[in-house]
């Protein structure tokens, strides 16, 4: 049985704010010390600030995690939408695409190689929005080792700061606030350990933006060599341009912080309401001051936390989006499909294990067709029938439809064992 959430710590922003709960548990003691052995000094305040601060904080607190939790839900269903664009492409390559004769291997070779990129675009995009920005990340390079690299300027950076010499780059790269245009109060991405960011080792560059030129160049290949007619070729487009869409929108998202003013201010007020319930609540609870403004820290920091921790949905915090687990569910499924020849219709549909009118037929897809249309549509009547609840008399339902009275059998019989007596006396 799993521990009660209450009782959890992996996962909560405890670990991150624990030393700001102690700190004020310490300065509420301190407070209360004071007020009870120091003569001549009563700290406590008649109880006004606390209905006022405690109004404006909430409400600050309030939409600042619906601000946070609005994007990390947007980046979700952004990454949903991305999902479901490769999904479209790989299914239009591998199967809408044809394999010309005398061609031997060599488009298999193409539409898997196609394929690949997209499963690159989506690890891309995973370490793009880390600002991971290398070429030779582990799960990357072996997908891109083969294709000319652009350098494309990430739209994650201030450009003048991209263009600045390796040695300045990394030299800035324990602030970012001296860059122009550079969001100030911006969540830190926590980085995987070994892995190389824009400010380690190489220049800023977005490679998603660099794929979906060699996927477009696929595309027009197929359609220069008529392998794709016109509305495959729609759907493809447009699921492509889904892509560079979504990762446009999450560029929004990474680059768009809270704003500088609102974030000060939010902490400042946090920080005010909490240094002065000591001196309100004194005069009323003594010593149980402590715990008092102890649980009270412990909730606004946290929200405080949750919502700072959240603001950036990419990176490797706790509660960040598993963007690792979504990249591995494409790749698992890309390679399942590619993997498998394309389906050829009558392989399934004539199976000896299709049975296209159960319960009322057993007969299998392949028996069926060896009798005339009138009796199969005098089995599918049956299924509308028992369907809408007439039960097993089934006649109502075969009006309009002529057949002969003498082929059905007695409304009580068993529909299954009617229907098939019926066809083998056709």
């Amino acid at each position: 049985m799993s521990r009660p959430l209450m009782f959890r710590v992996g996962g909560t922003v405890i670990l991150n704010i624990w030393w700001q709960i102690i700190l004020m548990a310490s300065y509420t003691a301190a407070i209360v010390a004071i007020h009870n052995y120091v003569d001549g000094f009563r700290m406590n305040f008649p109880q006004t600030l606390i209905p006022v601060l405690g109004v404006v904080t909430g409400l600050l607190l309030v939409f600042r995690t619906n601000t946070a939790y609005d994007r990390y839900w947007e980046g979700r269903k952004i990454w949903s939408t991305m999902t479901l664009a490769i999904r479209t492409l790989t299914r239009c390559i591998w199967v809408m695409i044809k394999e010309t004769e005398g061609s031997g291997s060599k488009d298999v070779v193409e539409k898997a190689s196609a394929i690949n990129l997209l499963l690159a675009f989506s690890y891309a995009t995973k370490n793009y929005l880390r600002e991971e920005y290398s070429y030779d990340e582990d799960d990357l390079k072996e997908l891109i080792s083969h294709i000319p690299r652009f350098s494309t300027p990430s739209s994650n950076q201030p450009l003048e700061m991209q263009e600045e010499d390796f040695a300045e780059t990394r030299r800035r790269s324990a602030s970012r606030d001296s860059a122009p245009g550079t969001p100030v109060v911006k969540p830190p991405l926590k980085k995987k350990e070994g892995s190389l960011t824009a400010y380690d080792v190489v220049t800023p560059t977005n490679i998603p933006i660099e794929l979906s030129y060699y996927i477009a160049s696929y595309i027009k290949s197929v359609k220069d060599r008529d392998l794709i007619d016109p509305s495959t070729l729609t759907v493809m487009n447009n699921a492509l341009t889904m892509l560079v869409d979504c990762l446009t929108a999450f560029e929004r998202i990474l680059r768009t912080p809270i704003p500088l003013a609102y974030s000060v201010h939010l902490h400042q007020a946090v920080w005010l309401y909490l240094l002065a319930l000591p001196y309100q609540l004194v005069g009323v609870l003594n010593w149980f001051t402590i715990p008092a403004v102890t649980l009270a820290s412990f909730a606004l920091l946290g929200i405080l936390g949750i919502g700072w921790e959240i603001e950036n949905p990419f990176g490797y915090d706790a509660n960040d989006l598993p963007l690792d687990d979504f990249c591995k569910v494409i790749q698992k499924e890309i390679q399942t499909i590619i993997g498998r020849r394309i389906p050829n219709p009558d392989s399934w549909m004539f199976s000896e294990n299709n049975h296209p009118f159960a319960p009322e037929s057993q007969l299998t897809a392949s028996e069926l067709i060896e009798h005339s249309e009138e009796d199969v549509r005098t089995i599918m009547a049956m299924t509308a029938a028992r369907l809408s609840g007439r039960g097993p008399t089934f006649r109502d339902s075969l009006k309009g439809v002529t057949i002969d009275a003498s082929r059905l059998s007695s409304a009580n019989a068993n529909a299954n064992g009617e229907t098939e007596a019926m066809l083998k006396r056709t």
